[in-house]
């Protein structure tokens, strides 16, 4: 059975944050943002028009990116 990779929750190295841009990248190329909103005051929620949002959040450790 073939598990999920599991990745730091927060990338602090700079190969954990070039692995990470390259993911992000990968899973957003040629989305449409549809809208762009203030989901906590430390947290930005990004929609595309497919439905896939997009969360940057600030922690202790540095930014949190979530995709949904």
């Amino acid at each position: 059975m073939k598990t999920k990779k599991e990745y730091p929750l927060v990338a602090v190295t700079e190969s954990e944050l070039k692995s990470e841009a390259r993911r992000t990248t990968k899973m957003l190329k040629g989305k449409i943002v549809e809208k762009v909103w203030r989901h906590r005051s430390k947290e930005i929620g990004i929609q595309f028009t497919d439905g896939t949002r997009l969360f940057v959040d600030i922690s202790e450790g540095g930014l949190e990116l979530s995709i949904t």
